[in-house]
């Protein structure tokens, strides 16, 4: 399974300048072709229905993608970026609460594949120096120019729909809470 854990140093970087150096200042030039890192015994496993979305049904532009990435997973291939870094990448609020921050509609495929947990997928987890968990203040980042619409601590309550009009109101009240939530408001016949 493809796991790697990236720290993140909040005094020069946002969450996604993190993983972008990675990806380009280490990953990249490693020459390695994918992430394979082992696991330890793992006590709690995490439900992938539990993970936090930052999309609405609304926000999922593409199930005919998804349906491709599903027939991937079931042939035996893994769901990667071009580059062999997992397209699932989480960062952890607090010891509870994961938040997916990119790649919904892979980690909405490999549900749909029937993987149940996170040490099931490819995924890149993005952890704070110090405590692992990251603040609310840094999950604003994922809600591009729309941050300081956000109060510290209320960004539980908005998702961002990258699909609607800049115009319009790309931060729009949470209806889905959770991934599972997500998956069972998405129709996504084979």
């Amino acid at each position: 399974m493809s796991i790697s854990r990236v720290p993140f140093s909040r005094t020069h970087m946002t969450i996604y300048d993190t993983v972008d150096f990675f990806e380009r200042e280490i990953f990249l030039k490693s020459g390695i072709k994918t992430v394979t890192t082992s696991t330890k015994c793992i006590t709690n496993r995490v439900l992938l229905r539990n993970v936090i979305s930052l999309h609405n049904n609304t926000g999922i532009k593409n199930t005919s993608q998804i349906k491709s990435m599903v027939q991937q997973i079931k042939a035996g291939s893994d769901v990667l970026s071009p580059t062999g870094l997992p397209n699932i990448k989480l960062v952890k609020t607090n010891p509870d609460d994961w938040v997916l921050f990119d790649g919904h509609h892979s980690m909405l495929a490999y549900m749909l594949a029937g993987r149940k947990y996170l040490d099931e997928i490819p995924h890149l987890i993005v952890e704070d120096e110090k405590n692992v968990f990251v603040s609310d203040k840094e999950i604003c980042v994922f809600f591009g120019e729309h941050p300081t619409r956000l109060k510290e601590g209320n960004w539980r309550e908005y998702v961002i729909n990258w699909q609607a009009p800049k115009k319009k109101d790309q931060l729009q009240k949470r209806i889905q809470n959770n991934m599972g939530e997500l998956l069972d408001s998405l129709i996504i016949q084979d």
